[in-house]
């Protein structure tokens, strides 16, 4: 049985409590809320120990991970200080807040002998999955072109927190709050996942257009590789039409996933060629789909990777490639130029 701790007791960490009180081999045994003010009632409906305290709730006794689920500011300081007191952590993506900030968080795990693992949740969206078990079956051929897209516009982005529009803390710098430190993370990280390598090079533009002169609202980045194959990543809070959420050219066959106003895509269409040389259409309608990023799976796959029961999950050294790429986007968008991998 795991016992797991919370720091950072916002909207985001109720979906991980969710997801730990459901895991038999999980106990939720404590949480640290800087709010002194939310405390009672924190106790009130978990149960738990609360503290304000990072380092003495560190010290409790029997704590054997700490779920960072803080801003992105404070990711690093807060991983290291689990790690050093001797807790595998889990923190919220983005790892950190720029690649070097992740060398340093390694480090400090490598030393200590202990693990960081990311919650890059939307490796278990359902879309994703379907789509790369299609292209694993060759339906496709080698990939060509591959666009990814998240396209909305509404409130929800900048007052998702537990504060809402009175802290919106995903539009200030202060936090590194901005599009590319919110959506960039999952996409970057599921094109990695089907590209299967990494790209020569990387173009940005990062936008801060309608929500905040401080931070991005829309970026865009291409990553391309050899033979001209690119991907195109873009994600918009300012775009009152939709575009697919997925649209892949392939040597023999294209996928499309259908562009939704909200995060829940359900409907895949692929149109190939078969290997008899007649042309097929398959449109897949997924159901019971979750929002993206909350289906859950990475607290599922987590205890049995833990075992060596299961080959694959995220590791600290993906997570930290693609806060790599999340700076050369930056990089590019202020130098106007292509940025060399």
């Amino acid at each position: 049985m795991l016992k797991m701790g919370i720091i950072g007791m916002g909207k985001m960490a109720a979906a991980h409590v969710g997801w730990i009180m459901a895991n038999k081999e999980m106990k939720l045994v404590a949480i640290c809320e800087k709010n002194k003010e939310r405390h009672e009632e924190l106790k009130k409906i978990y149960n738990v120990p609360v503290f304000f305290d990072a380092d003495e709730f560190l010290r409790l006794d029997g704590l054997d991970m700490a779920v960072i689920v803080t801003t992105n500011d404070v990711h690093e300081i807060l991983t290291i200080k689990a790690l050093d007191a001797g807790k595998d952590v889990i923190v919220e993506k983005p790892m950190s807040i720029n690649y070097e900030s992740t060398l340093r968080m390694i480090k400090a795990a490598e030393k200590n002998k202990k693990q960081i693992f990311v919650h890059q949740s939307s490796r278990w969206d359902r879309d994703f999955l379907h789509i790369k078990e299609i292209i694993s079956q060759g339906l496709i051929g080698e990939i060509l072109v591959l666009k990814t897209f998240v396209m909305y516009c509404d409130q929800g982005w900048p007052s998702w927190g537990i504060d809402g529009m009175e802290n919106p803390w995903r539009i200030k710098k202060e936090f590194y709050g901005g599009m590319l430190l919110d959506w960039g993370p999952h996409l970057v990280d599921q094109t990695l996942q089907i590209m299967g390598k990494d790209p020569e090079s990387v173009y940005g533009i990062l936008q801060c257009a309608l929500w905040s002169k401080e931070v991005d609202d829309h970026f865009l980045a291409i990553l391309n590789y050899s033979d001209n194959v690119y991907c195109q990543l873009e994600c918009s809070n300012n775009s009152r039409i939709t575009l697919p959420r997925w649209h892949i050219i392939g040597t023999r066959g294209t996928i499309e996933v259908k562009g939704k106003p909200e995060p829940f895509w359900d409907e895949v269409e692929v149109n190939y060629i078969k290997k008899t040389g007649k042309n097929d259409v398959q449109t897949t309608k997924l159901a019971g789909i979750k929002e993206s990023g909350l289906e859950g799976g990475f607290y599922d796959d987590l205890i049995p990777y833990m075992k060596g029961k299961k080959k694959d999950f995220v590791t600290m050294h993906e997570a930290s490639k693609v806060i790599k790429i999340l700076d050369l986007i930056s990089q590019s968008s202020d130098k106007k130029a292509v940025i060399k991998f």
